[in-house]
């Protein structure tokens, strides 16, 4: 008896071709997503110990640290007979004097806004004692303001603030200060080096045009820890 065998037809062949393809790119879409989150997992827990970092500085020298501003690691001041001043508000973060890592998971550097003005210095120290104490008194209000997407205000009055630009971090700093390169309008406001008295930065939910990881110092945090040093007194 002769036995019919059948193969598949280029249509049926076609098919499974399609199912597999759909089923790779599922695959491969949820494998990206879940890098994608560990790597802002990473990046978190990595602010987290650059914002203790930064307390512990003060607690240590009496100031914020200065931005790096020509990027190799260390802070910029510009020394004056006593002490020191910033050369400017903004900048990379100064790992190398925090002793914390330079990039975050996405191989980016960290940006660095400081508050340094004429009326509350936290990062200039122009008389360096001894003794040695603050650069700022407990009166002293930051000059960063926080706000998210919708324009609602998160924090305002902060000492310093540090920035990852994320997945896209690198065509950012790439066109910094903001130029055309830059991923949308909300990524905008943290890196256009916004100069003057009270300038705004955004923190917010991962969105669609907007995946920057923010940290802030709190002035209650910075303060506490100040009075406990001994530099800052109530």
């Amino acid at each position: 008896m002769k036995q019919n065998k059948k193969g598949f037809t280029l249509i049926e062949m076609s098919i499974v071709l399609i199912v597999v393809s759909l089923i790779l790119a599922g695959v491969l879409k949820t494998v990206s997503v879940q890098r994608q989150q560990l790597k802002r997992d990473e990046t978190r827990q990595a602010l987290q110990i650059i914002n203790q970092a930064l307390v512990g500085f003060a607690a240590t020298e009496g100031r914020l640290p200065c931005p790096d501003t020509d990027a190799d690691g260390e802070s910029n001041p510009t020394a004056l007979a006593f002490g020191n001043t910033c050369t400017s508000e903004e900048g990379f973060l100064p790992f190398v004097d925090l002793g914390v890592p330079s990039e975050d998971a996405w191989g980016n550097r960290y940006r660095y806004r400081v508050t340094s003005n004429a009326g509350t210095n936290f990062a200039d120290n122009p008389d360096p004692g001894p003794p040695l104490l603050s650069s700022f008194a407990m009166a002293d209000d930051g000059n960063i303001t926080v706000r998210d997407g919708a324009n609602n205000l998160v924090v305002n009055n902060i000492p310093a603030l540090v920035i990852s630009y994320a997945e896209n971090g690198s065509q950012t700093i790439a066109n910094l200060p903001c130029g055309a390169g830059v991923p949308s309008v909300n990524e905008e406001k943290n890196c256009d080096n916004e100069a003057g008295v009270n300038p705004v930065f955004m923190a917010d939910d991962y969105l669609t045009d907007f995946d920057d990881l923010v940290t802030w110092v709190s002035p209650t945090v910075l303060k506490n820890r100040m009075i406990e040093a001994g530099l800052l007194g109530n």
